[in-house]
């Protein structure tokens, strides 16, 4: 997917990017209720962010602005967003989006805006939460709901709020927070000598990793309800790299549960590469941010129609059948349409120049 210059569509046309998101967040829920009747399985709701990069010249563009890639360790030129996506039985689809600015991007931005058009600044944490509080309303009654999150995400405030819809909490953690008075990192170093758990883990690629933790039941700051923290890592003994710490309110799973079901968070990562490597997320040249909103949006509707259409697939001839395929096969389709009609317009008498004007605008 890449930039066609109708810039009015995203610039001009009298539509919100809200307009759009949410008809097709109900529209995947109900699909979801249709082919998961009886599915007995928890839902996962899957929160992160990431950047599409920009060249360091940008200027103009009102969402890009200068974030630390954590990835590579500097600075880059970006736009930033927010995502939602859901994981349930054997389905999964992304959900929704925000654009993320900083707070001095939006003052710099709001200076140069009327009254009536000022952006409103908003944290990740807050755009979190405000996706979850969309997404609520049309979720399937009585079925188990988890949210899965990294460690930036693992505030107080968001994780009192998901208790109070009666969900479930699996995420990240930092070595400095507090389980029953004591940073995880002094819990851990106070652990030497007790004994670890295996773990093993399958992984993308088909192979399968071995992880060592340990679990401690506490009180996390902040938090209301008893939690265990999983202590994982990927060597036992000393000497190794710093483990990392997993949150999870659900007491009652194991270590060997709690992990797995906190990798089913991987699959917003191949989202992320799908978008800015397949469909263009970061190929736009839009000047405002409402219309490199409109330009997510759209870029996520295209992903959420090949999730949709890879199911759609498997469902009639069977098998499994990967994103890149249907993605090729309906730009196959698009460009053998394209060539149809321009075969027809030439055996209608229109100049074969005319119709390349009209299709290639040379």
């Amino acid at each position: 997917m890449g930039f066609t210059g109708r810039e009015d569509f995203f610039s001009i046309s009298p539509w919100d990017d809200q307009d759009l998101q949410i008809p097709l967040l109900a529209l995947i829920l109900d699909y979801l209720k249709k082919y998961n009747q009886g599915c007995l399985e928890p839902l996962y709701l899957l929160i992160d962010d990431s950047l599409a990069n920009k060249d360091r010249a940008t200027c103009k563009l009102e969402a890009v602005d200068w974030y630390f890639d954590h990835k590579c360790h500097h600075m880059v030129k970006a736009s930033n967003h927010i995502s939602l996506s859901l994981s349930w039985g054997k389905f999964y689809f992304p959900l929704l989006q925000r654009l993320y600015l900083r707070q001095a991007k939006v003052k710099k931005l709001n200076r140069n805006r009327p009254q009536g058009h000022k952006l409103l600044y908003q944290s990740k944490l807050e755009l979190a939460q405000q996706m979850l509080e969309q997404v609520q309303p049309f979720l399937p009654p009585g079925v188990p709901v988890y949210v899965l999150f990294d460690s930036w995400y693992t505030s107080s405030q968001l994780v009192r709020w998901i208790r109070h819809q009666q969900w479930q909490v699996i995420a990240g953690i930092k070595s400095n927070r507090k389980l029953t008075g004591q940073k995880v990192s002094v819990v851990h170093r106070l652990s030497k000598g007790l004994p670890y758990e295996q773990v093993r883990l399958g992984l993308a690629n088909g192979n399968h990793r071995t992880y060592w933790v340990r679990v401690h039941y506490g009180r996390l700051r902040g938090v209301p309800d008893p939690v265990n923290v999983v202590i994982s890592q990927k060597e036992k003994g000393p000497g190794q790299r710093a483990p990392r710490y997993f949150l999870c309110i659900d007491t009652q799973l194991t270590a060997q549960e709690i992990l797995q079901r906190y990798q089913k968070r991987w699959a917003i990562e191949t989202d992320y590469w799908q978008v800015k490597m397949q469909l263009g997320l970061g190929d736009y040249r839009l000047q405002s941010y409402e219309a490199i909103a409109k330009w997510y949006t759209v870029v996520y509707l295209v992903l959420a129609y090949l999730y949709w259409r890879k199911y759609e697939e498997e469902r009639s001839h069977g098998g499994t059948i990967s994103l890149s395929e249907i993605l090729q096969a309906t730009r196959w389709e698009h460009h053998r349409e394209v060539l149809c009609q321009a075969c027809t317009e030439v055996s209608q008498g229109t100049p074969i120049q005319d119709v390349l004007d009209h299709y290639l605008g040379v």
